[in-house]
C-alpha cells in the first residue's frame, strides 16, 4: 500500500532529520561569516572615523596658530616698535609691560607660568597684535571698554608713526594726516597659546587687566612645541632655528616653526603605540596610559610677515 502511494502523482516527502540538521549547519556558518564580516566593516568605518575626526583637530589646530602666527606684531600703521632691554613678562597687564611686550611680538617658554597652565612637557607662546580691524568700522567690533587700545599718529605735529596705547579710550587723541580726522583705533591683543592637561589647545588672552580662563579650541591635541627662526644679520631671512633663544634672541624671531600631535579622542582594542616621536628636536615617549590611542605628527613653519618685512633690504 506505501510503496504503491510513494509513485502517486503529486505526493510529497519532507526533509530528514540529517538533512535538516545539515542544513542548520550551513546556515550557521554563513550567517557567522556575514556577521564576522560585517564587524569587521563596523570597526574599519569606526577606525576611520576617529582617524578623521584627529586629522580634521590636527589640521584645524595648525591652522589656528598659523592664522595667529602670520599677523604677530601688527600695530595698525606704526612700523617696528623699540626693544626694552629686558623680556617683559609672558602675560603684561600694565601699560608699561605691554608698551615693552610690542618689541617682541612672540615670546615662548617650556610650562610653568601663572597665567598658563600648561602641560608638562608642552610649551606655550605668546603672541601680541593688533586687531586687524579698526573698532568702528562696518563689521569690526567697537571700542571696547576698560580693555586696552592702540592708535598711531599721522598728523605732522603729532609725531607721526606715534603710538598711544591705553585703556581709556577718551585718551586716544591722535590724528589722521589731515590733522582733524581721528585716526583708526586698534584693540591690543595679548594672547597665550598652549595645551592643558586634558589634552585640548587652549588659549588665555588680555581681558580688561587680567587675564581671561582658558578657552578650549581643540580636542586631542598632545603636546605641542615650537622651534623658532632666528635673523641674526637684519636681512628678514632665517640664520637659525632653536628652541631655547636667548633673552637677545626673542625681538629677532622672524619665523615659528609649530609641531604638535594629534591623538583620536578613543582608543583602539589592541593597539599599542611604543614609538617615540622627535618634535621640535627632541624625543617624545608616550605615556602608557595613553598608546592605545592612534596619533599622528603634524607640523608647519609660520613667517612673521609684519616683523621680516619690516627688515627687508631694499
Amino acid at each position: 500500500m506505501n510503496s504503491r502511494r510513494l509513485g502517486v502523482p503529486g505526493f510529497q516527502r519532507g526533509f530528514s532529520l540529517v538533512e535538516i540538521m545539515v542544513a542548520m549547519v550551513l546556515g550557521i556558518v554563513i550567517l557567522l561569516a556575514v556577521s564576522e564580516v560585517f564587524i569587521s566593516n563596523s570597526r574599519t568605518r569606526g577606525e576611520i572615523e576617529k582617524t578623521g575626526r584627529q586629522i580634521e583637530n590636527g589640521i584645524y589646530a595648525l591652522g589656528l596658530m598659523e592664522d595667529e602666527l602670520a599677523n604677530a606684531g601688527f600695530w595698525g600703521e606704526a612700523g617696528a616698535q623699540p626693544v626694552s632691554a629686558t623680556l617683559p613678562p609672558l602675560c603684561p597687564t600694565t601699560e608699561t609691560d605691554l608698551i615693552d611686550a610690542m618689541g617682541y611680538p612672540v615670546q615662548g617658554e617650556l610650562s610653568g607660568t601663572s597665567c598658563a597652565n600648561s602641560k608638562t612637557g608642552s610649551d606655550f607662546i605668546a603672541v601680541r597684535r593688533a586687531s586687524t580691524c579698526a573698532a568702528g568700522v562696518s563689521g569690526c567690533a567697537a571700542l571696547l571698554a576698560g580693555s586696552f587700545h592702540l592708535q598711531v599718529a599721522a598728523c605732522q605735529s603729532e609725531s607721526p608713526g606715534a603710538v598711544l596705547l591705553k585703556s581709556n579710550s577718551a585718551q586716544l587723541t591722535y590724528r589722521q594726516r589731515n590733522c582733524t580726522t581721528a585716526a583708526p583705533i586698534y584693540r591690543f591683543l595679548s594672547r597665550v597659546y598652549y595645551v592643558n592637561a586634558s589634552d585640548e589647545l587652549v588659549r588665555t588672552q588680555l581681558d580688561g587687566s587680567v587675564y581671561s580662563a582658558a578657552t578650549a579650541l581643540v580636542d586631542g591635541i598632545e603636546i605641542m612645541r615650537f622651534e623658532y627662526g632666528i635673523d641674526t644679520d637684519g636681512d628678514s631671512e632665517v640664520d637659525v632655528f632653536t628652541a631655547t633663544p636667548t633673552t637677545a634672541q626673542w625681538s629677532d624671531v622672524v619665523a615659528v616653526k609649530v609641531s604638535l600631535i594629534a591623538r583620536n579622542l578613543e582608543a583602539t582594542a589592541g593597539y599599542d603605540d611604543t614609538r617615540t616621536y622627535t618634535i621640535a628636536g627632541a624625543s617624545y615617549t608616550v605615556p602608557t596610559a595613553v598608546r592605545s590611542f592612534k596619533r599622528q605628527l603634524y607640523s608647519t613653519t609660520v613667517h612673521l610677515r609684519n616683523v621680516a618685512g619690516r627688515r627687508e633690504q631694499p
